[in-house]
């Protein structure tokens, strides 16, 4: 399948954005935080921003925008029902303590935009997981957007502990270290299943044009987050650098990642047989 860069940036900044919230609200609530969760919905907002913009290059034509809304039964549909929702609770979230206090209402209201953001990313999820891309045909799918999100939002949400405060709850850095591995494991299977998908369109990670990607993916979001995180109990003097560097990483990695997504993506061939099939674009 073609590569949409669009649509790389803007899965990867859903998954980092969303991640981070819903991981930082949960923090919040079962051991407090030094870091508001203004600040995160902040961070979060710009990130969907980043990837809107992206969408729009994407989508090109303001009809297609529209046309999102045709099918309430699409993922798509659900995706873009959620999205204004989501956005203004997030703005909630960011504007509170500053135009307002929510006072006691603050904890309903992030939890009501963890909510949102963790519909939007199963709504995401969803509508890749499509029966005429036999790669994509599988339950994978949606199980990886969750857990790439809940890699790069524990692993954020470590970060903003230690740059504001110096130190993070252990269990913060076990939950990113094992969320990451976890991930990690799910994705080799997800590639071994790749090679036997039937139709004539099996996917050898090691051949190109998937070499480039499934490396970088191996390097950046799996070798060096886990080193890194692993390395933060090793070296608690460079927690902060070493917290980041795997943030950094994990971000690199999911992009890598859904590069290889992409490319592995073959529609089903009629006539595995031969090289070229008949163009059923139609």
């Amino acid at each position: 399948m073609q590569i949409h860069w669009p649509l790389v940036i803007s899965t990867v900044c859903q998954r980092v954005g969303l991640g981070l919230f819903i991981c930082a609200f949960v923090g919040q609530v079962y051991a407090g935080s030094p870091v508001p969760l203004s600040v995160v919905a902040w961070i979060t907002l710009a990130l969907l921003a980043v990837g809107g913009i992206a969408s729009v290059f994407h989508l090109q034509r303001p009809q297609r925008f529209f046309n999102a809304f045709s099918n309430l039964k699409s993922h798509l549909t659900q995706e873009a029902l959620i999205t204004p929702f989501l956005g203004v609770a997030l703005l909630v979230c960011a504007l509170n303590g500053t135009l307002f206090d929510l006072g006691v209402a603050t904890a309903f209201v992030g939890a009501v935009t963890a909510i949102l953001a963790g519909a939007f990313l199963v709504c995401t999820g969803l509508a890749y997981q499509m029966g005429s891309r036999p790669a994509w045909n599988t339950p994978f799918v949606l199980v990886l957007f969750l857990l790439t999100a809940l890699e790069a939002g524990a692993i954020g949400v470590a970060v903003l502990w230690l740059a504001a405060a110096g130190l993070v709850p252990t269990m913060f850095v076990v939950i990113a270290l094992v969320s990451t591995v976890v991930c990690v494991i799910v994705q080799a299977a997800y590639v071994v299943r790749m090679r036997s998908v039937g139709y004539g369109v099996n996917v050898d990670v090691m051949e190109e044009p998937y070499r480039g990607p499934f490396v970088t993916w191996l390097a950046a979001g799996a070798v060096v987050p886990v080193v890194c995180l692993a390395l933060v109990f090793v070296v608690p003097s460079a927690a902060v650098a070493l917290a980041a560097v795997a943030w950094a990483a994990s971000a690199v990695g999911i992009a890598a990642w859904t590069v290889l997504f992409f490319k592995g993506a073959r529609k089903v061939k009629m006539f595995p047989m031969y090289p070229v099939d008949l163009n059923l674009d139609m």
